[in-house]
Parts: structure tokens; C-alpha cells; sequence
């Protein structure tokens, strides 16, 4: 096992860190970043133990944490002093009981910690509640959670910052004078998603020699944790009036006593004088309670949607300020059982040991985390001078810019609010200085002012004039010191950081790095003072809220699927629940996933299949390609996966005639039960039922008709399809055969010949004798035995959806789609077919969904859409599929290459309102789709998505030159995706799920000629 360098900042979400860096990771590699949880197991590693799931079974931390051990440092004793010799033999004699001396040494040992500690001790000395408190000051924290911004039209994103402005307005006009407010970062909650997806889900039985669910959770995991994922929380600290003078005086006069707390007298008197004090702040928050609640009515309110922190939140703001510099504890939020005394608050002096050389320009921290010792180097900057800010137009909010660079940056902000009333003295008094100096140049010295004089007052009186006729609130001024910490492994990664930031930054915002780096760090634990008062940035409330330093990437849940990660803001995993829009929101389960070929669209939806039949779900894939038939081929889907060819020389002749494919409804079904709340008002409930079944049947029955004309005029030739009479032609045949389950479509072509023959119109004759010739060829072809049954056969079947199986692959193989671009007329007969059978293929998977138990989880992959937005049947599935995908738990994943599909732009129906995720992929930067794809997400157009989608794909640039080639810097595809309200970037990077390598080698569809992406 290598060991751990104590300055490798990073090394606690380190995959590697336990062993050398593996050529692939074996699948089931616990990630030894979890130091913490599993130090006692590394201990008696030795020893044999059950297997365990993918998380440590450890009790719930949020419960019962461990407070820090402090172990002072031992010292060579000092030299004893000069003196006689026989005296100090006695002296020593008399007390050599080891227990004396064990109470001697832990008496110097607290002495000189003390002595070491007295110049930087904590300001704060308690906390109760969601209250710190210092001897002259008290502060009220709420948390903020995070908020959205991406892909949010400016008019909300605006409203946004206005909404929290006016909170920090209101907090002013309440008597709040300071703010403190802290954005901290957390791990990702990496173990309670697996927790959480496994208990989401119902895995399948493990298979021997394959990937086990446990290995699985922990492959998953272990690709996590590479991207160091991070979520925010903010921390609103709101000053509250300052402390009266008797409990001043009894918070010191208790640090005091402190030391002899335990005195046999004196100790008495001690813990009486910490109790008086404590009365005391407690009868100070009775007195502003009114105060308080005003507070938290406005801090709960739309803007900020904060609340009072409890005791965890509490915990893990103080725990985390105090050891700002080392990494993330693993756990995330520690929870704590509650009130801190002032022997708790000592506890955070010693997380960590800083040191500081003059002229670095950074702090060394040093501690442990986990039970390791890490060393980090951190480098605290200030916000300087400030341009004037396009926010939301052209910028990200000014707190968020650095995000993007992936470092958890963690933000401290002192603002002292001004009142209007306030503020207008002071630009008066202003004014009035501004005056006097104009007159000491004109009239004391009869000299022309300097043009600055002229400037300074125009604005200043301009200022004036704005708060004066403003009646929002938006007026009221701040002033405040806005610290970023920045945080590296070594003093030159630190360095660099810095850099980075500083360019991200510029040339619209300075970021100072500043001396005095260890008092600036201390700025950041809630209760110290100001380390300077350089850099003051002076702001009405609504630039100050421009920061949004809350809003972050939000899209997904935690308990679901993996579809990638977030690519906006700050990355972390990109977690969906496929049915969650069924079970918690009562939405459709239709998904378009759009995009052109070679997207990667087909790998993901394969991914995503993967994904759900292991937790449990039905999978049915229609690929007309054929690459993803490999999906039923993995070893752990061995037993549970078929694959059923729907054409070629295994295929089964009239497994796709339309009257098979088409059933009839069950009369078990819940809908016509007459005891449903349908059927209430009804005077006869069975009947009414009976009735409702008997109509569904009907529905059926024209339903097979109407498709069965569809799929025949797809055979035909365009000339042949506008001839006036061949849809009567088509029309009457079907009609005569009927649309019950037993016929097929050799009879309907043997009513056309009886047209043909006996009609007594001529025109109808004529044109049924060429129908019925073209379609008898087209018949004949090797492509069309699954649509025409063997002569002599009904075309009737069992149901093909056989027990124990998961995933039903639909293949096509040998199947000639037609070019792109080429016209209709050009099709050979071979292709023709193409149409007809990926009509009826589509309807067969979806027959195969909709068999299953209505309880069922159910995921439909449906490639080339396209072929079903020719036909009015086909859109009629489409359709069928939008609004019954919630009845029946499906979540479907429909390809396609334009939104048009989806929209209704040719006067079909629109299914943009029942599309609840969409997924948008990379459109070759087509105006047409682009425009489409807006509508789509429900985003408006002319405010900047359009860039963004015609830029959507790979990375890279995509060359023949092998010398200028960049395009394998970075192969991860990006999708827009849009999941309810929340729409973001979502970057398809696989490269740590290499726990998958033998599923992604599988859905590569590179490797197979003619594959369809």
C-alpha cells in the first residue's frame, strides 16, 4: 500500500489513493477516499467479514457525530534549574508516583497550550440555536439553498437578482445593519445516492462470473468521486442588535474563571457566573424575539427561500470554517447534537495548525481529516475595483464566474447595510464637502476647479435623485469586503489557481491578493473581526445581489439513473429518476432525444436501458442497425434478455402483421372495473363499464384497419400514392376484410383483386388491378414474409411476451433504409419496405410494453422516429405513446433527427406539451431544428440558446489533418436536457465507469458498417 504524502490536498477524493493507479479498475473497487469510514476496516483488514454493499455501514452521521480529538503535543521537559543537588533529589523522590506525575505533565501541557493559544483565540464563545454569539455581538444564520440560473430567460434570470435584492431591502428597513453570509461547499452525496438507489430499486439477480449489483453500486460511485463533485450551501449571517453591557461583563468575567471551573471553591462560583451568562444572552433573544421572527418572515420569502439552520448545519459551518484549507470532510454534512459552549468553540483551535511566512502570501494549514494528515496551502483573495456589470445580459452573476474552473471555491461577505434615510445624509454631507472644496478653488483662490469636483457631484446628485424617486427598495446602499479562498496542494498549484481565477475575472473585476493571508483566513469563521478595511466595495442592493453566489447547476434528483454531468457551472452528476414523472408528477413518460447521426444518441438511450432493467425495469428496444442486440448478449443479462429479428432468415413469418401486432384490451383491466371512480356517477356502473370496453374493442378494430391501409400505401411507389382512386381502392379492401385479430394482410390484397375483378366502377377497377400488382410483387420480396403470413395461416399467435424475460432487443438485419436526401421516386423496393416494417416494429414493441403488468417499470427505446412521422397511424402512435406512458409506467425514449417530429408543424398533433424531458443533442447547427429544439425545451428565442445549441456535440475540432485534429481532446458528447422547469448543459463523459468498459464496447456503434447513431 503507498503511502500518503501529508501535502496531497486532493488525495482524500482520490479513486487511487490506497493503491497504484490500475491499468482499468476492477469492477468493485471501493474508493479509499472514504477515509473516515473506513479506518476501522483498514485496522482488521486481516480478518474475514460478510460481504458489504457499495456504502460503509456506519451509523447515520447525521446522528451521532465524532467530535474532534485534540492531543497536545509533547515537549522535551525543560532543563531544571540551577540549584542543589541533594534538594532536588529529595524534592524528586518525594513525588515519583506515576499518577503525580502524569497530573504535573497535563498541567504544563495545558499551560503552555494555553500560553500558545491566547493571541489567536476565538472571538465566539457559544452558540444556541441558530444563534452565535461573541461578547459584544450576536448572529442569527439561515441557510439558502441552491437556486437555478441556467437556461433561464433573462426576464427570470433578472427577477432572480431583484427578488433577493429586495430581501436584503427589507432586512435593512427591519433594523438589520451587517451582514455575514457564507457560501461553504459539501461532497456531492455520493453514499446516499447509492443508499438511495438501491433501495429505488429492484435489482436482478446477480449472475456468477458477471457484474454483481454491489460491484455495480460501487463502480458507479468509485466514477463519481473522479470529479471531485461538490454541491453549495449558503449561510446568511444577520447581525442582531449589539449585546447589553451586564452580559458583556458576565461573558468575560466567565472566560475568566474558565480555568478553575473545576476548583473545589472557586468552581462553584464559576459555573454560577457561565450560568448567569448564559441566562442573560437567552433573555436578550426573548427581548428581540418579534426582531427575529421579522427576520426570519423576510429571509423565508421568494428571493432567497432561506431557513434557520439546525444543529447539523450549524455543526458543519463552524467545523468547516475552522479547517478552511484541508479537504471536504467525506461524510458532507456533520451533524452535531446541538448547542456549543465555550470548551466546545476551544475544540476549533486545534483542527488545524497554521502557519504563515512572511512574504509567501499564503497560509499553511495543516490537520487531519479522515484520520489522515493532510497539508494544504490556501490563499485568500479579495474582490477589488468593479466595472459595470451586464447581469444577467452578457455575464454569469459576478460570484459564479470562477465556478466554472471546477475548484470549490468558498466565499466570505461582510456588508453593512444603509438605510435610505442613511444614505441620503451621507451623500448630502457628501455634497456638501464637494461644495465647500469647489468654492476653496473659485472663490477663496480664483481658480478654475478641477474637472473631477464637477464629475463627483453630478453623480452624487444623481445618486440622490435615484433613492429619492425610488418607492421598490432597490435604493438602499451597502458596503462590504467579499473574500474567495483558494486552496492548493503545494504553494505553486495555489499560485496558480490564483492566476486562473484572476483571468477568469478580469478585465471587468480585481481580484486582490492581499497581506496579512492568516487574518483574512480567520475572517472566514463566523464571530472574528475584519482583517482590514482595504477594498470596501460600495453598491446599491441590487448589484450586491448580481453575485447570486447560490445558484449552481440543478437538474435530476439523487436517487436514480446516471446520464452524465452537469456542463454549465460546476460539474457533478447528472442523476435521473425515469419514473419519477410517472410515480411523483403524474406526466407523460415521452422523451424525445433529438439529434443528427453520429450524435450519440443511440450510445446514450443505450446506457440509460442498461441502467434501468439492472435496477429492475422492463427494457424493449427497437434497433433497426442492430448493434444494440449486444445489450442482450452481457453476462449479467444472461437468462433474463432475448433478441427477436424481425427480419432476415430467423425472422417469423407474419410475426408483423398488423392484425396480430394490434390486441384487443383486456376486459381485466382497471378501467373497466365498475367500482372505478370513472364509473361514480353512472346509474348502472357495470354496464357503463361493459359499454367503455365494448367502444376500446371497436377502437381496435378500426385501428387495425387504419394501419393496415397505412403500411400498404408505404409499399407503393409516390405515383401510384397520388393517383386519385388508390386510396378507395385501399380503403374498401381493408373495410371488407374487417379489423378483427384473426385476419392478415393477404386477405386485404385478395379483396383487392375481387375489386379488381367484380367492381362496377371502371376507374376503380383499373386502379385496384395496378394496386393489387404492386403489392403482390412487393409481397413477394424477402423482406415482407413478417408483414404476410404463410398462405393458409390466420396470422393468429400466442403472445409473444415470454416470463422471466427483462429485455426484448427488436432487430432488423439486412434492412435498407433509404439515403438521405434521396427523392422517393429513386427508392428501390428493398427500401420501400424499410418504412412498413419499422411502422409495424414500433407498434410491436410497443405491444410488448403495454402487455406487462401496469405496475411494471417499463423503459421503450424507439430509433428512427422519423419513419413513424410519415403515416397518420404512425403519428397515432406517437401519440398513443405521449398519453399512456403514465398509465402504464413507461418511459419512452423516442430518437429522432428534427423536434419537427414532435411539434405538429405540418398540422399533425403537437406533443411538445406532453414531452415532460427532453433531451437535446447535436443538430449541425440547422437553423430549422434549432428554432424547433427551442420550442421544444420551451425557451425563447433571440436571447443567446441558439449559440449554444448550434455548438452542441464533442469537443474539438473535427479535421482530416491529422497535424491540427482536436477532436480527440474531448469525445464526451453534450445534450441540452430539460427534466420539468430545470434545463441544463449535460456533458456524456463516461471515462471513469470503467466497471461498464465491456457494456460501452457493446453499444459502440462505430465498429459495426452502416450503423445508425
Amino acid at each position: 500500500m503507498t503511502m500518503q504524502s501529508d501535502n496531497d490536498i486532493a488525495a482524500l477524493f482520490d479513486p487511487n489513493f490506497d493503491e497504484p493507479e490500475p491499468t482499468v479498475v476492477p469492477p468493485g473497487a471501493l474508493p479509499p477516499s472514504w477515509a473516515a469510514a473506513m479506518a476501522s476496516s483498514r485496522a482488521a483488514a486481516a480478518a474475514p467479514r460478510p460481504q458489504e454493499l457499495a456504502w460503509s455501514q456506519v451509523p447515520d452521521s447525521r446522528i451521532a457525530p465524532t467530535s474532534p480529538t485534540v492531543i497536545p503535543a509533547t515537549e522535551p521537559e525543560q532543563a531544571e534549574p540551577a540549584g542543589k543537588g541533594k534538594k532536588r533529589s529529595k524534592k524528586r523522590g518525594r513525588h515519583a508516583d506515576p499518577e503525580a506525575e502524569i497530573t504535573r505533565q497535563m498541567t504544563a501541557a495545558k499551560k503552555r497550550n494555553d500560553r500558545e493559544r491566547k493571541a489567536v483565540r476565538l472571538a465566539l464563545i457559544g452558540v444556541e440555536g441558530n444563534v452565535t454569539r461573541t461578547r459584544r455581538q450576536s448572529t442569527a444564520w439561515f441557510v439558502q439553498p441552491p437556486g437555478p440560473w441556467n437556461m433561464r430567460p433573462v426576464g427570470k434570470q433578472r427577477r432572480y437578482i431583484q427578488n433577493e435584492a429586495l430581501v436584503v431591502a427589507n432586512l435593512a428597513e427591519s433594523g438589520v445593519t451587517g451582514l455575514h453570509r457564507r457560501l461553504v461547499r459539501t461532497p456531492w452525496p455520493v453514499r446516499q445516492w447509492a443508499q438511495s438507489h438501491d433501495a429505488w430499486a429492484e435489482p436482478i439477480a446477480d449472475v456468477p462470473g458477471a457484474l454483481s449489483w454491489a460491484d455495480y453500486l460501487r463502480g458507479q460511485q468509485h466514477a463519481m468521486l473522479w470529479g471531485n463533485p461538490t454541491q453549495k450551501g449558503r449561510y446568511w449571517g444577520v447581525e442582531l442588535p449589539p449585546r447589553s453591557v451586564l452580559a458583556q461583563g458576565l461573558d468575560t468575567v466567565g472566560q475568566w474563571l474558565v480555568p478553575v471551573i473545576d476548583a473545589p471553591l472557586l468552581g462553584s462560583f464559576a459555573r454560577l457566573v457561565v450560568k448567569w451568562a448564559r441566562e442573560a444572552f437567552l433573555n436578550e433573544q426573548k427581548a428581540i424575539a418579534d426582531h427575529l421572527a421579522t427576520i426570519e418572515r423576510h429571509l423565508s420569502g421568494q428571493g432567497v427561500n432561506a431557513k434557520p439552520a439546525n444543529a447539523a448545519q450549524m455543526d458543519y459551518l463552524l467545523l468547516r470554517s475552522a479547517s478552511l484549507g484541508l479537504p471536504l470532510d467525506a461524510d458532507g454534512v456533520i451533524s452535531g447534537g446541538g448547542d456549543w459552549e465555550e470548551s466546545d468553540v476551544a475544540a476549533l483551535e486545534d483542527l488545524t495548525n497554521l502557519e504563515l511566512t512572511p512574504g509567501d502570501g499564503y497560509t499553511t494549514v495543516r490537520g487531519q481529516v479522515g484520520g489522515r494528515d493532510y497539508t494544504g496551502y490556501a490563499i485568500v483573495l479579495t474582490v477589488g475595483r468593479m466595472a459595470p456589470l451586464p447581469i444577467p445580459e452578457k455575464m454569469l452573476p459576478w460570484q459564479v464566474i470562477g465556478d466554472p474552473s471546477g475548484e470549490p471555491l468558498e466565499w466570505s461577505e461582510r456588508v453593512t447595510l444603509k438605510t435610505k434615510g442613511q444614505t441620503l445624509r451621507n451623500l448630502r454631507r457628501l455634497t456638501d464637502r464637494i461644495e465647500s472644496q469647489f468654492d476653496h478653488y473659485t472663490v477663496e483662490h480664483d481658480q478654475v476647479a478641477p474637472p473631477e469636483l464637477a464629475e463627483q457631484h453630478a453623480l452624487a446628485q444623481q445618486v440622490i435623485s435615484d433613492i429619492e424617486e425610488d418607492h421598490s427598495g432597490l435604493s438602499v446602499r451597502t458596503e462590504g469586503f467579499y473574500r474567495v479562498l483558494v486552496v492548493g496542494s503545494t504553494p505553486e498549484e495555489a499560485k496558480e489557481k490564483v492566476s486562473l481565477l484572476q483571468e477568469m475575472y478580469s478585465p471587468r473585476i480585481r481580484l486582490e491578493h492581499e497581506h496579512g493571508q492568516y487574518q483574512l483566513l480567520r475572517e472566514f469563521i463566523p464571530g472574528e473581526p475584519l482583517a482590514n478595511v482595504a477594498h470596501c466595495r460600495r453598491m446599491n442592493v441590487e448589484a450586491l445581489s448580481a453575485g447570486m453566489a447560490a445558484v449552481g447547476d440543478r437538474i435530476g434528483d439523487r436517487t436514480g439513473v446516471v446520464i452524465g454531468q452537469t456542463a454549465s457551472i460546476a460539474p457533478r452528476p447528472a442523476v435521473w429518476d425515469l419514473f419519477a414523472a410517472h410515480e411523483k408528477k403524474h406526466k407523460s413518460g415521452l422523451t424525445p432525444i433529438v439529434a443528427v447521426p453520429g450524435s450519440g444518441k443511440t450510445f446514450l438511450a443505450g446506457v440509460l436501458v442498461y441502467q434501468a432493467v439492472r435496477a429492475g425495469a422492463y427494457g424493449v428496444v427497437l434497433d433497426p442497425s442492430g448493434p444494440l442486440k449486444k445489450l442482450a448478449q452481457l453476462p449479467e443479462f444472461r437468462g433474463i434478455a432475448e433478441v427477436q429479428a424481425l427480419t432476415g432468415r430467423t425472422s417469423r413469418p407474419g410475426s408483423l402483421n398488423p392484425y396480430r401486432v394490434i390486441v384487443d384490451p383486456r376486459p381485466g383491466d382497471p378501467e373497466y372495473d365498475p367500482a372505478s371512480i370513472d364509473y361514480a356517477d353512472d346509474a348502472d356502473p357495470v354496464a357503463a363499464a361493459q359499454a367503455q370496453y365494448e367502444a376500446d374493442v371497436r377502437a381496435a378494430q378500426a385501428e387495425r384497419i387504419s394501419v393496415a391501409v397505412s403500411v400498404l400505401k408505404m409499399m407503393l411507389t409516390p405515383a401510384r400514392i397520388e393517383h386519385e382512386w388508390t386510396e378507395t381502392v385501399l380503403q374498401t379492401a381493408a373495410n371488407m376484410v374487417g379489423g378483427q385479430r384473426h385476419h392478415n394482410l393477404r386477405e386485404v390484397l385478395d379483396a383487392i383483386a375481387h375489386i379488381g375483378a367484380d367492381d362496377e366502377n371502371v376507374d376503380l377497377r383499373s386502379c385496384a388491378r395496378s394496386v393489387h400488382q404492386d403489392l403482390s410483387m412487393m409481397s413477394d420480396l424477402a423482406e415482407a414474409r413478417v408483414l404476410f403470413p404463410e398462405r393458409g395461416t390466420t396470422g393468429d399467435a400466442d403472445d409473444f411476451v415470454a416470463d422471466g424475460i427483462r429485455l426484448t432487443v427488436l432487430t432488423m438485419p439486412g434492412l435498407q433504409l433509404p439515403p438521405e436526401g434521396t427523392d422517393p421516386s429513386q427508392w428501390t423496393p428493398q427500401q420501400r419496405m424499410a418504412g412498413p416494417l419499422m411502422h409495424m416494429a414500433a407498434w410491436m414493441a410497443n405491444r410488448l410494453v403495454y402487455e406487462l403488468p401496469r405496475y411494471e417499470r417499463k423503459v421503450l427505446f424507439l430509433d428512427e422516429n422519423k419513419y413513424l412521422e410519415q403515416t397518420g397511424a404512425g403519428r397515432t402512435l406517437n401519440l398513443r405513446i405521449a398519453r399512456d406512458s403514465r398509465k402504464y409506467k413507461v418511459r419512452a425514449l423516442v430518437c429522432s433527427q428534427l423536434p419537427d417530429d414532435y411539434l405538429g408543424v405540418d398540422g399533425t398533433d403537437d406533443k411538445s406539451a406532453l414531452t415532460y424531458e427532453v433531451i437535446i443533442g447535436d443538430l449541425g447547427g440547422n437553423a430549422h431544428a434549432i428554432d424547433g429544439a427551442l420550442k421544444l425545451l420551451n425557451l425563447p428565442a433571440g436571447e443567446g440558446y441558439e449559440s449554444l445549441l448550434a455548438g452542441l456535440g464533442g469537443g474539438g475540432e473535427d479535421t482530416l489533418d491529422e497535424d491540427t485534429d482536436t477532436e480527440h481532446l474531448d469525445q464526451a458528447r453534450r445534450f441540452v436536457v430539460k427534466m420539468a422547469d430545470d434545463i441544463e448543459l449535460i456533458r456524456s463523459d463516461w471515462t471513469h465507469f470503467v466497471h461498464l468498459a465491456h457494456v460501452f464496447e457493446a453499444l459502440d456503434s462505430r465498429t459495426t458498417r452502416g450503423g445508425v447513431a
